[in-house]
């Protein structure tokens, strides 16, 4: 069981003093190592000088308080500091994110990187989180440590590459982001802005003098979205606008990379070209009543990344599929979905067909049987790829799972096998071609896409 040791921990450079303040502080019980039940602290004398303590952030009255030369005092209901147990604070933020958790987050990233820019960045941790901490956690309560490190290092690292440019406007929810949404969709017909350009928060020089600008350069109704990508080039090169693309902090440090800022054509580049490594469908059972796996998927390698693209349900319940990258090579970050109807012109340009219409599919057992043939010779095309060593056992286990409680999960693994059926119709380097072009439209890279810095 790991506890509070160490000399950070009683420092305001950690989070700890105002966790264990604000449990005191709210009457909620103190998890401590030794004790099955976690405890309601005492507010005895040595307690109230602690939390007036850390409410002045005084770090030499908390030491003073908390121990006698290298000795920590028992002043918690008879146990030392070092005897809290840390685990009762961490994975606070979660582990995965919904929509409304992304958001928080999101808002803190862009919060801790304006403040940033404006002080000409935090090389002190015991700085930034003693002017910021407040409120990063109004942006996000479940900020635990390891989400303030992630804050700190994405400000290190954006102030880094940007400057110290100073930005008349911050954008993640309304203001400029509204804009550039309405734009999209008005201009060129983009729904989904991030399907274009994957940008979370945009920083600003003057928001009406951009806009404007813009305005005015595209006012014709003949500008190709190529061309506004190159306008959007130029004026993230003179910091006028910078879009940033916000990611799983993928090390110890927040790394930085410039997507789709030259014209270089990046399929003509062997270092970024895909080849197959593997490939699963896996129809598979865990046991008598489960796949062993909902998904599919289809590993890439190249000189510079792996990636994975794992293949399922776009949401619970019947639905079509998505197709979502993940870079194995940089502790999983997840790059993004692979926009469909841009999947769709890439299959096209191949001469395949994407069927990713769950209608054409049954969706009970009975329209399974009464259409076995073609699902046979589906099977029979990618068995391989399937961890079945017959079709009886396919019909068997496909029968399972539409009489089962999930019947969309049966429904949408066959949709997953028409899409290796056609993807793997091609061989060689017309095969690794299009995984490369996959590769590409899942990270928004490409001549179509908008220039963004990636933050990872």
């Amino acid at each position: 069981m790991a506890n509070l040791t160490g000399g950070q921990y009683i420092t305001f450079s950690k989070p700890y003093l105002e966790q264990v303040a604000e449990i005191i502080n709210n009457g909620d019980p103190l998890k401590l190592d030794g004790e099955s039940q976690p405890q309601v602290i005492n507010k005895s004398p040595e307690i109230k000088k602690f939390l007036t303590a850390v409410k002045n952030k005084s770090e030499v009255t908390i030491a003073t308080v908390l121990k006698v030369g290298n000795r920590f005092l028992p002043i918690f209901n008879g146990y030392p500091w070092t005897s809290i147990d840390k685990s009762q604070f961490t994975g606070r933020g979660g582990k995965a994110s919904d929509g409304q958790t992304t958001a928080m987050q999101e808002r803190a990233s862009l919060y801790a990187i304006q403040k940033s820019i404006e002080k000409n960045g935090y090389t002190d941790r015991k700085k930034f989180f003693s002017e910021n901490r407040d409120e990063l956690l109004k942006l996000y309560p479940a900020m635990d440590e390891e989400w303030e490190e992630v804050f700190y290092q994405q400000q290190i690292t954006v102030q880094k590459k940007v400057g110290s440019t100073k930005y008349g406007h911050y954008s993640r929810d309304d203001g400029f982001m509204d804009w550039m949404t309405k734009f999209a969709r008005d201009k060129y017909g983009i729904i989904k802005k991030d399907s274009w350009n994957p940008a979370d928060i945009w920083l600003v020089s003057d928001y009406r003098t951009v806009t404007q600008l813009l305005e005015r350069k595209i006012k014709d109704d003949v500008t190709p979205i190529q061309e506004f990508n190159a306008i959007l080039r130029d004026m993230f090169h003179e910091r006028k606008i910078v879009g940033i693309s916000l990611k799983k902090m993928s090390g110890k440090i927040a790394q930085w990379e410039l997507v789709n800022m030259d014209d270089a054509d990046i399929f003509d580049d062997d270092e970024y070209s895909f080849e197959l490594d593997s490939a699963m469908v896996d129809c598979t059972m865990k046991n008598t009543t489960e796949f062993k796996t909902t998904d599919a998927r289809i590993n890439m390698n190249s000189k510079k990344q792996k990636i994975t693209f794992q293949i399922r349900q776009n949401s619970p319940g019947i639905s079509n599929l998505k197709i979502e990258a993940t870079d194995i090579s940089a502790s999983s970050a997840r790059l993004g979905k692979a926009p469909l109807p841009m999947v769709a012109n890439v299959f096209r340009a191949y001469g395949l067909t994407l069927d990713n219409d769950n209608r054409n599919y049954p969706k009970t057992a009975a329209e399974f049987e009464a259409t076995y043939s073609t699902w046979r010779n589906l099977f029979i095309s990618v068995q391989k790829y399937t961890g079945l060593s017959s079709e009886e056992k396919f019909r068997e286990n496909m029968l399972t799972i539409y009489n089962g409680k999930r019947p969309d999960f049966a429904l949408s693994k066959l949709m997953q096998m028409r899409l290796f059926e056609s993807i793997f119709k091609l061989k060689g380097d017309k095969l690794d071609s299009i995984l490369t072009e996959l590769a590409y439209l899942a990270q928004k890279k490409g001549a179509v896409f908008g220039p963004f810095g990636k933050l990872y």
